[in-house]
């Protein structure tokens, strides 16, 4: 076993927490022997700083050493910035050369990005490029010089900028936007010249998990694949995240464009046989929307779906002509229906030399005969999320992947291609009797089960529960979707002193957390929204929630990809597998993140209320420490009697302290 170059914690900026050193060891261990590991442990642990001390020590004998920080969204990085600026500060390590830069997007950055729009009708990037190439983006040419050959450089000048952020150490979004305004500069490009330099970069899933987008990021700062260290938050998003990235849509609108223009497409790409494969997609559009079933899907042949013709020489020439600026957002952006359709040529190309694919005509609303070709589209998903993640993971120097929802740890390790790997499933840091579990033993949401007294009783549990529980803090509901949430409240909720919320697609995560900070809510939500994985509803450390109530069990619709997707599982891991990895795990694991935002720091504590029995039948998914809390009941005087026992404890235990 290969060992850290120096003692584990000897980064650790802080006195660790239960637990914490665990993670730090376990970490160091990982990169130093170079293998993938993942990390289960609870919110209120201190993931972030542990997994980076870790590094530190394992490669503290190669300050040369590059780490990709992966998180899902670009809110999430935060975190890593304040704790590396801590890493930083630590001036007994010689940890004062640690720099980090937070890379967003062109187009979230452009200062001029309200002028770009009317450029150009083929979208942002596009009108970008030209800009550039016309040398009409003063921002662009203040920072880049171009030699007579042609060659793009930095000059003396913009070095100095570059050289002065990077004394920051953290180059943020914010920084960047700044110190460019300051200077006149592209905020994009001026981040991409600090992550040249950085020891650590910071970016959304994509940047590894996106085949294009990690080729472009790899050329982008020269680096190879080898080169790097990976660590990946909230991983338990990742074989979700690369299913999806890797898919491809193209509508039916795209279609009738192209098809309108499809013969000045052909003489302006060169590409010959464009004009023929735009015409086997309507016709196979045509012949789709007759035969669509009830609930507006079919499933297609790969032959069905992807011209036998199409040549990927050509495909990959189209890929750059269509591109736009020559970096990370020509993979990701697709601004119009040539690019869409060359994703959707280029994915399908993949899919028709594989059975791991999964090819549809789907409506994009409830289907009706004669509905219009606009109503449908031409997807294309990848099954097999292992063969798309282990090369990866494999293929970088070493790699953690963590979670406070990383459970059960070996189905993840499985799910992701990586059997036999190092693990860690360290227990709740929070003390005993911290939280009560409520599970309802009466009410069941299952589909056959669903009816107006249904709904009406759940309701009633709801608002005993609102109204027993004292509102010094803010109540989490949450529901498998907005239909069911509707019918909950149709019903009447009595929220007693809280304000009530209800998510809608309108209302902001900000508007939320200013909402709750002013006074405590009952707030109604889905599932894996915004509200309910979007935000961190922290204040002063400890969490604003105390009340969390999880109406049954989101399992995810039974489409024909949710279908295949089971099937794929079960013939790769067994019989009896197929619908646990492809539902149970994620529907359960949806409930196991809004569960964790009752308790954010070892002073939080709060009741948790799941109105479903079905919750019985799967608490190994949220860790071993969750069965202890779990008290049972039947009908709402029992609950509530346990509520009230609880809060009485809670109460004499804070005199006795």
């Amino acid at each position: 076993m290969t060992v850290a170059a120096v003692d584990p914690m000897h980064y650790f900026p802080y006195r660790p927490r239960p637990h914490q050193d665990d993670a730090v060891r376990f970490t160091s261990e990982v990169y130093s022997s170079r293998t993938v590991g993942l990390l289960s442990a609870d919110c209120g642990v201190g993931k972030t700083v542990a997994v980076l001390s870790g590094y530190l020590a394992a490669r503290a004998s190669d300050p040369s050493s590059r780490l990709v920080v992966l998180t899902r969204t670009h809110s999430q990085s935060d975190v890593f910035e304040s704790e590396l600026g801590v890493l930083r500060s630590k001036q007994d390590t010689g940890s004062a050369s640690l720099t980090a830069t937070s890379l967003v997007s062109r187009i979230h950055t452009c200062p001029i990005r309200d002028t770009m729009d009317s450029l150009s009708s083929a979208g942002f990037l596009r009108a970008c490029s030209i800009a550039i190439k016309s040398g009409r983006c003063i921002h662009y040419w203040n920072l880049y010089a171009s030699t007579p050959e042609g060659r793009i450089h930095l000059p003396p000048k913009s070095r100095e900028v570059v050289e002065a952020t990077l004394r920051n150490g953290v180059v943020t979004r914010a920084l960047a936007e700044e110190t460019a305004n300051e200077n006149v500069f592209c905020p994009y490009e001026l981040m991409r010249c600090c992550a040249r330099q950085s020891r650590v970069i910071i970016g959304p899933y994509s940047y590894m998990f996106k085949t294009r987008v990690r080729n472009a990021l790899l050329s982008s700062l020269d680096f190879q694949l080898s080169d790097i260290d990976l660590l990946i938050d909230e991983s338990h998003n990742l074989a979700h995240h690369v299913l999806d990235a890797e898919s491809a849509t193209l509508s039916g609108k795209d279609v009738a464009w192209l098809r309108e223009n499809r013969t000045p497409l052909a003489k302006e790409t060169g590409v010959k046989w464009l004009d023929e494969a735009v015409d086997f997609l309507w016709e196979t559009i045509m012949l789709g929307m007759d035969q669509l079933q009830t609930g507006g899907e079919k499933r297609l042949e790969r032959w069905e779906a992807v011209p036998r013709y199409i040549e990927r020489a050509d495909l990959e020439r189209l890929i750059v002509s269509s591109g736009v600026v020559d970096d990370l957002d020509v993979a990701v952006h697709t601004e119009t229906p040539i690019d869409r359709l060359v994703e959707y040529l280029y994915t399908g190309l993949l899919a028709s030399q594989s059975e791991e694919w999964h090819i549809t005509l789907e409506s994009k609303k409830s289907w009706t005969e004669g509905a219009p070709v606009e109503d449908v589209n031409l997807v294309v998903r990848p099954l097999n999320a292992a063969g798309l993640c282990a090369p990866v993971l494999r293929g970088v120097r070493a790699a953690v992947l963590m979670s406070g929802t990383l459970r059960p740890v070996v189905h993840y390790a499985r799910l992701l291609g990586v059997p036999g790997s190092s693990a860690l499933d360290l227990s709740s840091p929070y003390p005993r009797g911290s939280r009560l579990v409520l599970i309802d033993r009466e009410v069941e949401t299952t589909y056959r089960k669903r009816s107006p007294e249904m709904w009406r009783l759940i309701a009633q549990r709801i608002s005993a529960a609102l109204t027993t529980m004292p509102s010094e803090k803010t109540a989490l509901i949450a529901f498998p979707s907005y239909q069911v949430m509707d019918e909950v409240l149709s019903f009447g909720i009595d929220t007693g002193h809280r304000v009530r919320i209800v998510e809608d697609r309108t209302y902001r995560i900000e508007d939320l957390r200013e909402d709750i900070e002013r006074r405590p809510s009952a707030v109604f939500l889905v599932y894996g929204g915004k509200f309910s994985e979007g935000v961190d509803l922290v204040s002063g450390g400890r969490s604003m929630v105390d009340l969390i109530i999880g109406v049954g069990i989101p399992f995810t619709p039974p489409t024909d990809y949710q279908l295949a997707l089971q099937g794929f599982y079960e013939a790769r891991f067994g019989a009896g597998a197929g619908y646990y990895y492809s539902a149970v795990v994620p529907s359960l694991r949806s409930v196991a993140q809004l569960v964790g935002r009752l308790r954010r720091s070892p002073e939080d504590w709060g009741v948790v209320m799941l109105l479903d029995r079905r919750f019985l039948k799967h608490l190994d998914v949220f860790g071993p420490d969750f069965a202890g809390d779990v008290w049972l009941y039947n009908g709402i005087d029992e609950a509530m009697e346990a509520m009230a026992v609880y809060l009485q404890n809670r109460v004499q235990e804070a005199g006795l302290r």
